[in-house]
């Protein structure tokens, strides 16, 4: 049935609306605010989402009244389950946050809780509503894409001293950008190059086999390149470890996904390369950080920039890193309950009433800063200002358990996991059960053996960065088995046998690639 009016109207504007996030988020700050960055840009973006959930109220009102009846998602659709889990979950450990009120509307320094985190929820769910068509995805990924130019190239603006705002820190040798944090634009950057070389790849596909190639599809390709280049200089001048990985891990999957979708024997020789090119690179990498090893002396290379320090925990960041996981680790574990500060309700303060289920549902949002400082390693205060308490450990793993116990550890392993197994489904590099079985066989297994190694070899402390390692290891090693399989049907059978590709096989690589690199990003960074 046909929409009416008011609901082609509401649809628009909440299009208007996912795409206006993507754009002001990363693009917006302001000089003249305390704060310049994180919470204006999240002001921005709760306004944006409020407006969207106005239109979608309406033109769900409308379709009723009218007995028309739209799309509705269920628990079946992908990424909707765990979605509502993590809702719930939030919703729970906000309720016996030990700041309660922080955790809900977010702190002054980050804005980060759990009203910011439904605004991030409603945006994806809007766009997993409405999104219908490959034009409005089109739309997407090409505001995604071109928003990114500015930004890479202010990078470049700092980096080259032309910078116009006298910014207190130093914004020349690691460059912050619009983010105003040399991680946070390397790890933006990296989710938008992985679109930005499927854009590219698709470019020269079509001229490829147009008959007459058409200087529209030549410039636009150039454009691309461009963006690109600008994109990678960026990243590598932010130099930051956290990104640089998951540059590395997203290419190698942004790579092989791309050659195991050619139904030509040419791509079962590019995955080989590909996969041989990775191996030589992280054990040269291994080799380079092993202290003491054979390759020490390259540590310190600038053509290898901070990626020469990623094992070295014993000075600078890496240092700081290992003991704030350790302080993070005491804070998780189960233990005597924390004394909460004094408020209206309590005036000589009170012990924590929910010490208990602490483990299970965590502190809350935004809780770290407060709940931390009893677990402060007093080492800590010798490798960064005394007077400074972390409010993130540079770990998504430990930060979810940390504000939101085992059951937001859960549902953030699932959020990441179900991106993983249907973007390796639509694929196709998941056909049958027995393939399906393997993936999880491997990432379980590589999991488990991760986070035994590094308990032996450094601590608990580095449970985080071990599963994650675990993880992406697992999904690595299945997709070079995938070749392994794949090279049989192309060399000894007809290429034909093989599944034909998606519809959207490049842009779905692409994506994967992205959500990838940023899974990394966030456990290194």
């Amino acid at each position: 049935m046909n929409s009416t009016k008011l609901s082609a109207f509401c649809d628009k504007v909440i299009e208007i609306g996912w795409l206006l996030a993507v754009i002001v988020t990363p693009l917006f700050f302001n000089v003249y605010s305390s704060r310049v960055f994180e919470p204006d840009k999240l002001t921005t973006l709760r306004t944006i989402a409020i407006l969207m959930v106005v239109a979608w109220s309406v033109k769900i009102i409308e379709e009723r009244s009218s007995g028309r009846q739209g799309d509705i998602l269920d628990w079946r659709t992908p990424l909707v389950l765990p979605t509502c889990v993590t809702v719930i979950v939030y919703a729970l450990s906000t309720a016996l946050s030990i700041t309660p009120r922080i955790s809900l509307l977010g702190s002054y320094q980050r804005l980060q809780g759990t009203y910011t985190t439904l605004a991030y929820i409603v945006i994806f769910l809007m766009i997993l509503q409405t999104l219908r068509s490959r034009a409005q995805l089109d739309r997407l990924i090409n505001v995604i894409i071109l928003n990114s130019l500015p930004i890479a190239l202010y990078g470049l603006i700092q980096r080259n001293q032309l910078d116009p705002l006298p910014w207190g820190g130093d914004v020349t040798s690691r460059v912050a950008s619009n983010m105003g944090n040399a991680i946070f634009v390397a790890a933006y950057l990296i989710m938008v190059f992985p679109i930005t070389i499927g854009r590219v790849v698709e470019g020269f596909r079509t001229i490829l086999q147009e008959e007459t190639t058409s200087w529209s599809s030549i410039l636009r390709t150039a454009g691309y390149i461009f963006i690109a280049a600008v994109q990678l200089i960026t990243i590598w001048y932010a130099q930051s470890r956290g990104p640089l990985l998951g540059l590395i891990a997203g290419s190698y999957f942004l790579l092989l996904l791309l050659a195991l979708s050619t139904r030509h024997r040419s791509g079962t020789w590019a995955s080989l390369v590909i996969i041989a090119l990775t191996a030589l690179v992280v054990g040269f990498l291994v080799l380079v950080n092993i202290p003491g090893g054979p390759l020490t002396s390259f540590q310190h290379a600038p053509w290898l920039g901070r990626l020469g320090s990623v094992f070295d925990f014993e000075r600078g960041s890496g240092k700081v890193r290992a003991l704030i996981w350790d302080g993070m680790v005491d804070m998780i574990l189960p233990h005597d309950p924390i004394e909460q500060p004094p408020t209206q309700l309590y005036p000589q303060g009170r012990s924590d009433p929910f010490n208990a289920i602490r483990p299970l549902i965590g502190y809350g949002p935004e809780s770290i800063y407060v709940a931390y400082n009893r677990f402060y390693p007093p080492l800590l205060g010798h490798y960064e200002s005394r007077t400074a308490s972390p409010d993130r450990s540079h770990n998504e793993t430990l930060d979810s358990l940390a504000i939101t116990g085992v059951l937001g550890l859960i549902a953030y392993l699932a959020v990441f996991g179900s991106v993983f197994y249907y973007g390796l489904k639509y694929t196709g590099q998941i056909r049958n059960h027995k393939e399906r079985n393997l993936l999880f066989g491997l990432v379980s297994g590589l999991s488990v053996a991760s986070v035994a190694f590094f308990w032996w070899w450094q601590g608990l402390n580095f449970f985080g960065a071990a599963l994650t390692l675990g993880l992406v290891a697992g999904v690595g090693i299945y997709l070079a088995v995938r070749v392994i399989t794949s090279a049989k049907l192309r060399f000894t059978e007809d290429p034909d046998a093989l599944p034909p590709p998606h519809e959207h096989q490049i842009l779905l690589i692409s994506l994967f690639a992205a959500i990838l690199a940023h899974f990394v990003e966030i456990n290194f960074g």
